[in-house]
């Protein structure tokens, strides 16, 4: 569905629930209040059920589709231009590590490319695969300056 397509149905749905509303409240108005408050419980109750069953539905369906299942085979990170004032990470996994364990997990197969076509640099660019950083390594520091101008 395309954006235009989407905005029409949005403003349809609008406006036929402001509509039905409407007329909802021209009905209760014409039945009394003592009638009305039997008809809004009513109602209550069966939109309460399709609220709890459309929240269920989502849950289920948010689930599912976070859900992997399995490993990703291959990650493409690309830039295309541009100019980058600070450090430029490009990899396929990071871990900024809790508590220092004895060994890291044993990578996951798959592919990855990392491809720079144009661009202005300014700092540090890393390129890899899979990254591991525990608390005890020391802060990288990037104060900006080219170092290639120190050769």
């Amino acid at each position: 569905m395309t954006r235009r397509n989407r905005r029409i149905a949005g403003w349809t749905a609008g406006v036929v629930c402001s509509l039905g509303l409407v007329g909802l409240g021209v009905a209760f108005a014409r039945v009394g209040v003592t009638e009305a408050d039997k008809w809004a419980s009513t109602l209550g109750i069966f939109a309460t059920a399709l609220g709890l069953a459309l929240t269920a539905y989502t849950a289920a369906a948010t689930r599912r589709s976070t859900s992997h299942t399995g490993p990703v085979d291959r990650v493409d990170n690309t830039i295309r231009g541009g100019e980058f004032a600070q450090s430029v990470v490009q990899a396929r996994d990071l871990t900024v590590g809790g508590p220092s364990s004895p060994a890291p997990a044993a990578a996951v197969a798959g592919a990855v490319t990392n491809t720079i076509t144009t661009g202005t640099f300014h700092g540090p660019v890393v390129q890899a695969r899979d990254i591991v950083r525990q608390p005890h390594d020391p802060p990288v520091r990037d104060d900006g300056a080219d170092p290639s101008r120190g050769l």
